[in-house]
């Protein structure tokens, strides 16, 4: 590109609008160098063209291609010279290490990560697509890495969403010029209190003092997932923003909640289920005692005597007996008409004499004889 075209496109990049930025994305793409492409086609029609990262840190850079592409090699080169760009990794045998790359078909986006740069990584990169053997197509960007903090930077280019909820992105700069920007990738920018990116409600505050200008995006859509990026002056920083779907959660502590409930409920069934076996056994051995306990309690401190009714004759009086009482004997009678009232009273004894219904008990109870002759 002739030097005094790329300087005038710099110029309108500070002064214009966000189409005007547009156009100067698309002006910096073209035909990879040293690699013809057909017609010099370029690979989308929104890109990030020029980072600024600080020494020792690492910058992720998305490469967008159309739909054609999704079958294609793709790699990451530098430029060192105006007629050669040296492939660093391709996406078909992906590294690990300073530098990586992971392509996304379905997002039709693939993804260079580069770690632990250094002054030394600045310069001109490509994000190639390979067409064939020795012809590719491709879009240009311009990293540059300082020792001090980065003209543009975030906190981290990786943010996440939930459904219905919103996400805040503060965008840091370090010079008070040009025109602040929240650009979505493929589609338009929005600037400050523009209220709106692509029909999304967005936010956008501008803190000069601190230098800071922070995007909120609400009523997030799961179609809201994908790359954006903040701008400022000619400088760009990608970020990915993840919109995940609204799922019932249980928090620790409504979780601590349902485990107690459910615990003091099992307990409560245990002592009711207790309580109750407890209750039928002590009634059951009520019942078990009573039927059992006709048995009479004799008083080990009396004298007993069993008395021959023989001679006696039935509907006579007591006092009618063929045997007559000693003067010196007292008697007394007790007629048991109901076994029950005995046994009732006396549960806690068992003797081993059982009263019949139709027997007359007597006590005898002897005075004392002079022996006196």
């Amino acid at each position: 590109m002739d030097p005094l075209m790329l300087l005038f496109l710099l110029i309108a990049g500070l002064t214009g609008g966000p189409e005007t930025r547009l156009h100067l994305c698309l002006a910096l793409g073209g035909a990879a160098r040293g690699m013809p492409a057909s017609s010099g086609e370029r690979l989308t029609q929104g890109c990030v063209s020029t980072l600024t990262v600080q020494r020792g840190g690492s910058v992720t850079i998305p490469c967008f291609y159309g739909d054609r592409y999704k079958s294609h090699v793709k790699y990451w080169c530098r430029e060192y010279s105006s007629n050669s760009c040296t492939p660093i990794v391709y996406t078909d045998s992906p590294q690990e290490g300073k530098v990586s790359v992971r392509d996304d078909p379905d997002q039709q986006v693939f993804i260079v990560t580069m770690n632990n740069l250094t002054t030394g990584d600045s310069g001109y990169y490509w994000c190639s697509v390979e067409i064939s053997r020795g012809s590719a197509v491709g879009t240009r960007v311009y990293l540059s890495v300082t020792e001090g903090s980065p003209r543009l930077s975030v906190d981290k280019q990786e943010v996440t969403g939930v459904e219905g909820d919103s996400v805040t992105v503060q965008c840091r700069y370090t010079y008070d010029y040009g025109q602040r920007l929240w650009c979505k990738a493929g589609g338009s920018c929005a600037a400050v209190n523009s209220g709106s990116l692509d029909g999304r409600p967005v936010l956008i505050r501008d803190d000069r003092v601190n230098g800071v200008f922070s995007v909120t995006m609400r009523g997030l859509e799961r179609k809201d997932t994908g790359w954006y990026w903040c701008t400022a002056d000619i400088w760009q920083i990608p970020v990915h923003i993840t919109v995940s779907q609204r799922t019932t959660t249980t928090t620790s502590t409504e979780l601590f909640l349902y485990v107690g409930l459910g615990l003091l409920v099992l307990l409560l069934v245990i002592i009711i289920i207790t309580w109750k076996v407890w209750d039928k056994h002590k009634k059951k051995r009520a019942m078990n005692q009573n039927a059992g306990s006709t048995e009479l309690t004799l008083n080990p401190d009396h004298e007993y005597a069993v008395i021959d009714r023989t001679g006696i004759t039935k509907g006579d009086p007591a006092e009618q007996a063929s045997v007559e009482p000693g003067a010196d004997v007292t008697y007394s009678s007790i007629l048991l008409p109901d076994p029950q009232q005995v046994s009732s009273r006396c549960s806690s004894h068992r003797p081993a004499v059982t009263p019949a219904s139709d027997v007359i008990y007597s006590s005898v109870a002897l005075k004392h004889r002079d022996h006196t002759p």
